[in-house]
């Protein structure tokens, strides 16, 4: 039976109501038997596949079973719950087979028919996809705690510009000084725009972790309609946000939904914003400290800026400009080994599979981190909370320095007021 290439199946179709079946359709890709044909078995994807390198898994074997008809043992198998969903394996494919879109639309059939073995992959007990489920029920009143709020920042419940903090404070549970990412990122927008920024008290998760993790698309379905309301009736037209998986949600995945997603909303990862602001002359660069010493640096790619967004998304080049700049005040920026679309996976995408063999990709990332400095940059929340867990357990790690973009740049800007001389780029 065709578990994974069927896309219209009416049994799934009697567990989702017609509304929400319109949605599925919408992110369900409509050719991929075709698509997995296009495979010539060249296996480039096995041999970048990251998971593969720590435990038993290959890509291509997966869609080679699946060409020969063999979809039911590879469901039952539970096998595609390893995958860590980074796209390492597209970035070579010479046939632009998305691998990881055939493992997100094999995970919602294995659930829609009770096929599941999720429970041994999920981290942290399924507290945190929990939590999205829960903010997906229409009786459910959200109220979320606002004490991360820098003093003197003025926030509104309606304007133009959202920040979009995510389910940060809610991390807070199990991981400590969070908060200072959200901070960090409205002091920042805080100190640019003269307006007050749109903060929800009633905010919900962007769906990213239910979308690619658990497969329950028909949640990620209804949390999406929830936030494209919430939006509408704050009167929102730019949404910003530190997380790369927000990021790439509202970026790619809610305009999948909406036609008119991107015609309401501009969405901006803090990275783009701050590079904007400065390369329109608003804001310049400074070191607040008085010492002279060179402050070596790297940067670890999110998966899902580097690997999970269209090919003239220039983000990730952005952000070494800004870096590159920075050498002017006395920081040095240093490339890691794996950088840019090459770069390791922390592991742990979507709350899955936090084990030994993500711990051992993560180990791998720390070495290549200390090899060029002691302090690491990085832009997605849960890189960073699973590459500081990891350094807990090896003193080898104890010097490494790990920080939010926003966290590492916050101190660093620089406002230039308009009959203030720009320094340029």
């Amino acid at each position: 039976m065709n578990y994974i290439t069927e896309t219209k199946n009416e049994r799934e179709i009697q567990k989702v109501n017609d509304e929400i079946n319109s949605y599925l359709l919408k992110v369900f890709e409509p050719n991929l038997s075709k698509l997995l044909k296009k495979c010539y078995q060249c296996a480039r994807c096995s041999g970048v596949c990251q998971i593969s390198k720590v435990q038993k898994f290959s890509p291509s074997r997966v869609i080679q079973m699946i060409l020969e008809g063999f979809e039911e043992e590879i469901i039952n198998s539970g096998v595609l719950w390893d995958c860590l969903m980074c796209n390492s394996c597209l970035q070579m494919c010479p046939k632009d087979i998305n691998f990881a879109d055939i493992v997100r639309i094999a995970r919602y059939k294995m659930l829609m028919k009770d096929i599941q073995n999720l429970d041994r992959s999920v981290a942290h007990k399924g507290i945190y996809p929990l939590m999205a489920e829960i903010m997906s029920k229409d009786n459910i009143k959200i109220n979320r705690p606002l004490d991360w709020i820098p003093k003197g920042c003025k926030t509104s419940v309606k304007g133009k510009i959202l920040y979009y903090v995510g389910c940060l404070p809610f991390f807070s549970y199990d991981f400590q000084d969070l908060d200072s990412i959200a901070s960090s990122t409205l002091k920042i927008l805080c100190q640019i725009e003269k307006e007050p920024l749109v903060v929800l008290k009633e905010e919900i998760c962007c769906g990213h972790d239910l979308y690619w993790g658990q497969g329950k698309l028909d949640v990620f379905i209804e949390l999406a309609k929830k936030n494209k309301k919430k939006f509408e009736e704050a009167g929102i037209s730019t949404i910003i946000t530190a997380c790369a998986e927000c990021y790439r949600t509202f970026k790619i995945d809610y305009p999948k939904l909406f036609e008119d997603f991107n015609d309401k909303f501009k969405v901006m990862h803090i990275i783009e914003y701050v590079f904007e602001k400065w390369e329109q002359g608003k804001i310049q660069f400074k070191n607040p400290n008085s010492s002279d010493e060179i402050i070596p640096f790297t940067f670890h790619d999110p998966c899902r800026l580097s690997r999970f967004l269209p090919k003239d998304n220039t983000i990730i080049k952005n952000v070494r400009e800004i870096f590159e700049h920075l050498k002017k005040i006395g920081y040095d920026f240093k490339e890691m080994e794996h950088n840019q679309e090459r770069s390791y996976c922390c592991g742990v995408s979507s709350w899955m599979n936090c084990n030994e063999r993500s711990k051992a990709l993560r180990y791998k990332r720390l070495s290549e981190a200390k090899a060029v400095g002691n302090k690491l940059i990085t832009s997605c929340p849960k890189c960073q909370i699973h590459l500081s867990c990891l350094k807990k357990d090896y003193d080898d790690f104890s010097s490494v320095e790990i920080l939010d973009f926003s966290e590492f740049l916050v101190d660093l800007i620089d406002i230039i007021e308009p009959d203030q001389n720009s320094e340029g780029k």
